[in-house]
C-alpha cells in the first residue's frame, strides 16, 4: 500500500537537491543519516547507529558521526526524532541524560533550520513516502480514502501519531494514545482487565501493547488458566516454539486480538480512513503469527460504524529506518528554503 501526498518541488538556491542531517534517538542508540530530496523522491545514505552510553551528548555523538563518514557534508537542513516529547524545541530525555536543543542542534549540524520532532511523528511523516515493499497489508483492503493516516505501534512503551494531508498538509499531531483506558471487548478480557485493576488500579492500553505489556498479560493468562507463571522476558514470551511455549501462544493471541481492536479504536478516534500503519518492536517480530481474518474482523468489530472501519487498510511497516524517512519528510522544501 502506498500513500501520496502533494509537496513542493522547490531545490536550494545551489541548484542541487536538499541535503539534511536526519535521526532517530532513543534511550540505547542514536541513529544518523544523511537524506537528499529532489522532485519529491528521498534517498537516505551514510546510515550509522551509535550507543548513546559511550557519548556525554548529542552534540559528541553527532561529531563522532560526522567523523565516520568523513567529514561535515553541506547540508540544508537537519530534523532528529526523539522519544519522548519536544516541548519549546528542546527535550531532555527519561532514560537518557542527554537534553538536545533545537538552536544547538542547528549550530552542531551547521544549518540554519533545525528541528526536534517525537519519535512516532517521525514514523507519521514517513507515511506517504513508504513503497507497498515497506509494509506487509493485514487482510484484503490495500486502498483507504480521504487523507487522514495515523500510525502506532507498542515496543518500550505505546506510542500513536496521526498525519493529515490535503491542503494544509501534511500536518502531524502527535497523541498520548497509549494512556486511555483499556476496554476489554468480552468475559476472557474483562478477567484479564479485573487481575490487572487489582495490581496496578488504572489499567491503560499500554500496560498491554508493550514490551512491559506482554509480561503483564502473561501474568494475567495464567493466573486466569490456574498455572505457574514463569519469570520470563517479553522476547522470551514471543518466541513460541517448542512444547513449553503454550503459555506465550495465549499471550501472542491476546496481545494481537487487543491490538487489532485498538487499531480499530484509533481509526475511529482520528479519523484515519486512509490507513492505519502499525510500528514498534513487537508487531514486526509476530508477523507469521498474525491471522489476518480474526484480527479484521477484531478491527472492524466497531458497530454501528463496522463498515467504515472495514474499509480502512491496516499494514505493518517493515522498513528498517522508517522514522529516519520520516524526518527527512518533517520539513515541506518551502519551510527549509524560507
Amino acid at each position: 500500500m502506498t500513500a501520496h501526498f502533494e509537496t513542493s518541488s522547490v531545490t536550494t538556491s545551489h541548484n542541487r537537491p536538499l541535503r539534511g542531517l536526519v535521526g532517530d534517538i532513543g534511550g540505547t542508540n542514536a541513529r544518523f543519516a544523511i537524506a537528499e530530496r529532489i522532485d519529491g523522491k528521498t534517498t537516505l545514505a551514510d546510515f550509522k547507529s551509535l550507543e548513546t552510553a559511550d557519548h556525554k551528548d548529542c552534540y559528541a555523538a553527532l561529531a563522532a558521526y560526522f567523523t565516520l563518514i568523513g567529514g561535515r557534508p553541506d547540508l540544508d537542513y537537519a530534523v532528529v526524532a526523539v522519544a519522548g516529547p519536544v516541548k519549546d524545541g528542546r527535550i531532555k530525555f527519561t532514560n537518557l541524560d542527554w537534553e538536545v536543543r533545537e538552536d544547538l542542534l542547528a549550530r552542531a549540524v551547521g544549518v540554519r533550520k533545525a528541528r526536534l520532532i517525537n519519535d512516532y511523528a517521525g514514523l507519521a511523516f514517513a507515511l506517504p513516502h513508504l513503497a507497498d515493499s515497506d509494509t506487509k497489508t493485514i487482510g484484503p483492503v490495500s486502498k483507504g480514502f480521504g487523507n487522514v493516516h495515523a500510525v502506532m505501534g507498542a515496543g518500550t512503551g505505546f506510542g500513536a501519531s496521526v498525519l493529515v494531508g490535503g491542503e494544509f498538509g501534511p500536518y502531524c499531531l502527535s497523541t498520548e494514545s497509549g494512556h486511555i483506558s483499556f476496554a476489554p471487548v468480552n468475559d476472557y478480557e474483562s478477567e484479564i482487565l479485573r487481575f490487572l485493576r487489582k495490581k496496578h488500579g488504572r489499567v491503560t492500553v499500554e500496560m498491554l501493547l508493550s514490551g512491559p505489556g506482554l509480561v503483564n498479560l502473561y501474568q494475567a493468562i495464567s493466573s486466569i488458566r490456574g498455572e505457574f507463571a514463569e519469570n520470563l522476558t517479553p522476547a522470551q514470551i514471543t518466541h513460541l516454539e517448542g512444547e513449553d511455549a503454550t503459555g506465550s501462544r495465549y499471550t501472542v493471541e491476546a496481545f494481537l486480538d487487543i491490538m487489532a481492536s485498538v487499531c480499530g479504536d484509533l481509526a475511529l478516534a482520528h479519523g484515519a480512513t486512509a490507513g492505519m500503519f502499525i510500528a514498534g518492536g513487537v508487531a514486526p517480530r509476530l508477523i507469521k503469527h498474525i491471522d489476518e481474518l480474526r484480527f479484521r474482523a477484531r478491527m472492524e468489530a466497531k458497530a454501528p460504524l463496522s463498515a467504515m472501519v472495514a474499509a480502512i487498510p491496516s499494514s505493518i511497516i517493515i522498513h528498517p529506518y522508517a522514522a529516519l524517512l520520516g524526518s527527512a519528510n518533517a520539513l515541506t522544501d518551502i519551510q527549509i528554503t524560507a
